[in-house]
């Protein structure tokens, strides 16, 4: 959403998103905060395995056969792409965020890479790019590194009113945004709030049943869980906050289960130093690429909560040290990370290679 926001942005694009319809959905546009500068085509059925990517791919191919062909598809979706490739026979690029684990997905990014059609491929990591030419050796066309951004924001977020914040007045307020998916950390933070009493913890994302998981395994009277909520609702809670973690572990999985730990480029990341907060982030190689240590956010082990209680004590102690790595981060979204410049230079990309 935030992409095809930017990529909108341009005079002579116009930008159409295919997707499926889930029903907790129901405008895509308030629910992420962007602009409706495209349109969106989202398919009759939602999360039934299978049928319900079999029915996206036959949508969107129906659409793309009864709208004038487009100059270029550009997507995340590998079968969507390579059939696009043979059927409608027009420029495709295709953005990669991992290296596929099963064999069937393997099968069909060769025939994708190896399709006449593919103009070019864009990586969220230096680490990606490495690995993605080691597995695919074969594949000699133009590879773009664009890590995952953040916008930069144009007025002051929505405040939450102390009344309505379950927070203590006074407290140091240490937040996290994001999924609790296994490896995001949720079960270090839960360690550090232990050994941390006298600051507030709160954690921004999980479903309501991953809520529920957590809450009977016994959580610290200082942590809180929010719960999910809408994107464009995030700023208003990052703007309660003192400091954020990234408590990312050495294995990241996502909801179908692949490690992705080597490659990431976290929109998480990006949001918080968009928001002008210090950070207290993992020490995992791919990290490296966005975070410098000591100069726009810390870096401790993934596994070692007394490090974390360090960074925290550390931090709480001085404002004008919290306010210098924010101010930092925020700088890097200026110069190197919104989506606007992501944007820019994929259209670069684009124009270069067709």
């Amino acid at each position: 959403m935030k992409m095809c926001q930017a990529l909108a942005r341009h005079k002579k694009s116009h930008v159409t998103l295919y997707g499926k319809r889930g029903s907790w959905l129901k405008n895509a546009f308030l629910y992420y905060g962007v602009n409706d500068t495209f349109k969106i085509k989202r398919s009759i059925l939602g999360k039934i395995p299978l049928l319900s990517g079999a029915t996206r791919l036959l949508f969107t191919f129906f659409h793309a056969g009864l709208i004038k062909r487009p100059d270029v598809y550009y997507g995340r979706d590998a079968l969507g792409l390579m059939i696009l490739c043979y059927v409608f026979k027009r420029p495709v690029f295709f953005e990669a965020h991992q290296i596929p684990a099963r064999q069937y997905q393997k099968w069909i990014w060769n025939a994708l890479l190896k399709s006449k059609r593919l103009k070019g491929v864009v990586v969220i990591s230096k680490a990606l790019a490495a690995d993605f030419k080691n597995d695919f050796s074969f594949y000699t066309k133009p590879i773009l590194v664009a890590h995952d951004g953040a916008d930069i924001p144009r007025q002051a977020p929505q405040k939450i009113p102390q009344s309505k914040w379950c927070g203590r007045k006074g407290i140091m307020q240490v937040g996290y945004t994001g999924s609790l998916h296994q490896g995001r950390g949720m079960e270090l933070i839960v360690d550090v709030a232990r050994l941390v009493p006298e600051m507030d913890f709160h954690i921004v994302g999980g479903t309501n049943e991953e809520v529920k998981d957590w809450e009977a395994k016994g959580i610290p009277q200082n942590l809180y869980l929010h719960g999910s909520k809408p994107h464009s609702k995030i700023a208003a809670y990052l703007d309660k906050f003192d400091i954020v973690l990234a408590p990312y572990q050495p294995r990241i999985h996502i909801g179908a289960g692949e490690d992705i730990s080597r490659w990431i480029s976290p929109m998480k990341l990006f949001e918080y130093m968009a928001a002008s907060k210090p950070i207290i982030c993992s020490d995992i190689p791919v990290l490296h690429e966005i975070i410098q240590k000591g100069r726009n956010g810390l870096m401790v082990s993934s596994q070692d909560p007394t490090q974390w209680v360090d960074a925290l004590c550390d931090l709480s102690k001085s404002q004008s040290y919290r306010e210098a790595l924010g101010q930092e981060g925020f700088k890097d979204i200026q110069d190197h990370y919104s989506w606007n410049i992501r944007a820019d230079h994929v259209i670069e990309f684009i124009k270069e290679h067709l």
